[in-house]
C-alpha cells in the first residue's frame, strides 16, 4: 500500500483575494490583463472577511428499479450553484472616485461580469501569471446601502446580492 500523503496545512486568514471583472473571453484560461482590466475592481480590501464564497448543490436521483432488482441506485442529477450576498465597506459621503465610493460605483445594479477569487496568497499581493483562481460568471443585483451593526463596532457598507449566472472555473491557472 502506498504512504498516503499529508498536505501542508495552509492557513486562510488574510489569504483570500476578490476581484470583479467585466469580461474574461475563457474562465478555464483567465488572463492577467482581465483580471487587471480598466474595468476590473479588486475588492480585496473592501469585503469583509466573513465574505462566503460559491457553493455547489448537487440532488441525487433514485433510478427506477427493475422488477427483478431489489436494490436501488442514486446518480448525481442537476448541480446549482448560489452565492452570498457581498457586504462591502461603503462611505456614504464619500467623495466620487475616492476609495470609499469606488465599489459602489463600479458594481453597478444589474451588472453582469466575473468575480474571481484566489486563495493562498496575501490578499494585498499582486494577482501573477501562475496563481489559480477561481473564476465564478455572475450578475449583481440592485445595491441597497446598510451597516455592518447596530452596536458601536458598526461601519457603513452595502449590500449587493450575486446570481452565479454559469458554471464556475475552479483552481485554473492565470494565464499571459
Amino acid at each position: 500500500m502506498a504512504a498516503p500523503t499529508k498536505p501542508v496545512k495552509k492557513m486562510a486568514n488574510g489569504n483570500d483575494a476578490w476581484v470583479f471583472v467585466t469580461a474574461i473571453a475563457d474562465i478555464t484560461a483567465p488572463k492577467l490583463t482581465e483580471v487587471n482590466g480598466a474595468g476590473s475592481y479588486n475588492l480585496s480590501c473592501s469585503v469583509f472577511a466573513d465574505q462566503d464564497g460559491p457553493t455547489t448543490t448537487t440532488n441525487k436521483v433514485t433510478l427506477p428499479r427493475y422488477l427483478c432488482e431489489t436494490d436501488e441506485f442514486e446518480v448525481n442529477g442537476t448541480a446549482s450553484h448560489a452565492m452570498a450576498d457581498l457586504m462591502v465597506a461603503f462611505d456614504p459621503q464619500g467623495a466620487s472616485a475616492s476609495d470609499g465610493k469606488k465599489a459602489w460605483e463600479t458594481m453597478t445594479d444589474g451588472i453582469s461580469g466575473f468575480l474571481v477569487r484566489r486563495q493562498g496568497v496575501t490578499a494585498i499581493d499582486d494577482f501573477a501569471v501562475g496563481q489559480f483562481v477561481d473564476t465564478i460568471p455572475v450578475q449583481l443585483g440592485k445595491k441597497t446601502p446598510s451597516k455592518t451593526g447596530t452596536g458601536p463596532e458598526g461601519v457603513y457598507a452595502f449590500t449587493q446580492p450575486v446570481s452565479i449566472t454559469g458554471t464556475p472555473a475552479y483552481n485554473k491557472a492565470l494565464v499571459a
